[in-house]
């Protein structure tokens, strides 16, 4: 008999993201006392700090990419419910799994970009136009990583809801 490995690979899917959305949560606590602290010496000491700004926009990109799969896992995304309250539950699986395959797509082709991008960040040494000349590609990154999780945490999550719903009807 052939074991299903779905569920244990959703399942180490599912660990990664809360790794993920706690080093999230750890760079938002960083970024909250260091812009605490600039604040502070702006209108204090009138001695601002040179990098807090330019860091805190970057750290943001690793802050929304590193949690949007644990949101997804959570099902804490945004969603538009108010149609398909008029349609049976069985149309409303249809619906879900067209949607559902409708974002993957989205996803891979984000991916896609984002990778295309992060490749010629690298290779041809992109970097900020400011004082930090902070290099882009390891800005870049957390788009790639966070958008590989989402697309894996997605799929697997679908397959699952999907195999469940049809137990349900079968069974």
């Amino acid at each position: 008999m052939k074991k299903d490995r779905a569920p244990s690979i959703y399942a180490k899917i599912t660990k990664l993201n809360t790794i993920c959305a706690t080093l999230s949560g750890l760079i938002l606590l960083f970024m909250t006392f260091s812009i605490f602290v600039d604040v502070f010496l702006r209108y204090v000491f009138n001695r601002p700090s040179i990098w807090v700004t330019e860091v805190s926009s970057y750290l943001m990109v690793y802050i929304v990419f590193f949690g949007t799969a644990y949101a997804l896992q959570l099902g804490a995304h945004i969603k538009v419910t108010f149609i398909s309250d008029f349609f049976s539950s069985k149309a409303k699986r249809i619906i879900e799994l067209f949607t559902s395959i409708f974002a993957m797509l989205f996803i891979l082709c984000l991916l896609w970009q984002t990778s295309r991008m992060t490749w010629e960040a690298f290779t041809e040494d992109w970097v900020s136009p400011t004082i930090l000349s902070a290099p882009f590609a390891y800005i870049y990154v957390a788009m790639v990583f966070g958008t590989f999780m989402l697309f894996w945490t997605f799929l697997f999550k679908s397959i699952l809801q999907f195999r469940e719903t049809i137990k349900k009807n079968s069974g």
